[in-house]
């Protein structure tokens, strides 16, 4: 040996600062050579946003914001659990809450639970489902998300970790309707601190902060393009295409089981305990399909913005920011079927003013999950293009018309991303495309949205 060894090299120390601390006198202070920046952006108003917070920041002081685009877990649950489900071609159908649908890792969840977990705490964070080349691979990346719950082991006590949690949502929601308050104000009130713990359960957290590291639950949160516009679409159809396949098998294993024990082919039903797969398969294509009845997610440019915008965080952040305005004032909308109602967004579900978007999106549940027994009872699947809750959707080309609804916040024309000029005002029509991230987050960061929305 030549007596000669290599030092070993210090450590990085992390300094975790906020975006706002680069536009200080001061700036971000560092201590030493051998230290990087963790840059974290905040949340400055009653929002959600798509990035974790509450880290300790430069100063010293606890940055807070709330990491999720999304119906709330609570939300979602009401949703499929006022679904109804058939087992029996002639028997009376069964309120989903009642039905217990059972997995291969031993869970045993509602319909609505399933809705509720599936993309927000279960699925691939580096493969979303929409940007699969092919249907067939979108297909494939639906299963992995789906088994990601249904399959692996260790899913069986985390789901009920997450689900414990949510209970305290859903509690504070009914004490909320129970005082004669609007939902929503129940959602103002818990803040950010069940993502804390959601991010911890799903492998997240530290001493430093519940929100940083990223668990699995924050991390499809900042890759969360399948929640948004035709990326949920897409993500939906290949859900659902896998539900009503699924079904099919199903119904052919039903028969070759009844043939075996000499029960003539017309009598054979299927196989419910495979029927119950796929509805739950069904159940976590719905969290895509129920988004798209969001207002905050049918017209956000979510995958543009994250591409023209550097660092791409920002852009997520600055996504944030036109998602929380389009769900709180609401938007016009139509339908296939010709239906038009205003639509809300998250956190709004169960607010009086959301009625009709309330009706709309429960129906879409319904037809959707009347195909799947359908395709039990058959044996034959319907083909993309017949699925019924997409005549049942909002139009996604119909909700970009100008004349419509107030301005929004970014759009797109050909390949340049757009800005409402004056980011205060709802009725300007003026827009700029020489617009800078960081400029235009300083200007966001405290912006009061006026104007008629009507």
């Amino acid at each position: 040996m030549s007596g000669l060894h290599a030092q070993p090299k210090e450590k990085p120390k992390q300094v975790i600062a906020e975006l706002d601390d680069l536009f200080t006198e001061h700036g971000i202070p560092l201590i030493g050579k051998n230290q990087h920046v963790v840059l974290q952006i905040a949340d400055h108003h009653n929002s959600a946003s798509a990035l974790p917070a509450s880290l300790p920041t430069a100063s010293g002081k606890a940055l807070k914001g709330k990491p999720q685009l999304r119906f709330e877990g609570g939300e979602h649950t009401a949703i499929g659990d006022s679904t109804l489900l058939r087992f029996v071609k002639d028997a009376p159908a069964i309120p989903a809450s009642q039905v217990e649908l059972h997995l291969p890792n031993g869970l045993a969840l509602t319909y609505g639970q399933v809705i509720a977990l599936g993309g927000d705490f279960y699925g691939i964070p580096d493969q979303p489902i929409s940007e699969g080349a092919t249907g067939v691979d979108r297909i494939q990346r639906f299963t992995n998300a789906f088994n990601s719950l249904a399959v692996l082991p260790a899913a069986n006590a985390e789901a009920k970790l997450i689900l414990g949690v949510m209970q305290k949502e859903i509690a504070a929601i009914k004490q909320a309707i129970k005082d004669g308050k609007q939902p929503h104000e129940a959602y103002d009130a818990l803040g950010d601190t069940l993502s804390e713990e959601w991010n911890r359960i799903t492998g997240g957290g530290s001493v430093v902060s519940a929100l940083f590291p990223f668990g699995r639950y924050l991390k499809l949160a900042a890759n969360n393009a399948d929640h948004f516009a035709e990326w949920a679409l897409l993500a939906y159809i290949a859900g659902h295409t896998a539900a009503v396949q699924h079904a099919v098998l199903a119904h052919a294993s039903g028969d070759e089981n009844h043939l075996q024990h000499g029960i003539p082919r017309s009598h054979a039903s299927g196989d419910e305990k495979q029927l119950e797969l796929a509805y739950a398969m069904k159940a976590f294509a719905d969290h895509y399909l129920t988004d798209l009845f969001s207002a905050g997610h049918l017209r956000v440019p979510r995958k543009q913005l994250a591409a023209v915008v550097t660092p791409s965080d920002l852009g997520s952040l600055i996504t944030r920011f036109m998602h929380d305005e389009d769900s709180k004032f609401g938007l016009n909308v139509r339908n296939g079927n010709g239906d038009q109602w205003r639509a809300y967004g998250d956190k709004r579900y169960f607010d009086a003013i959301d009625s009709a978007n309330r009706t709309q999106v429960n129906q879409a549940v319904q037809v959707s999950a009347d195909e799947v027994f359908a395709a039990y009872l058959s044996g034959i699947a319907p083909s993309a293009v017949n699925f019924g809750a997409l005549k049942k959707m909002p139009d996604l080309q119909a909700v970009l018309n100008p004349t419509g609804n107030f301005s929004p916040l970014f759009k797109v024309e050909g390949n340049k991303v757009l800005r409402r000029k004056d980011v205060n005002n709802l009725n300007d029509t003026a827009t700029v495309d020489d617009w800078w991230g960081w400029s235009t987050y300083l200007l966001l960061k405290d912006y009061k949205p006026t104007g008629n929305v009507a």
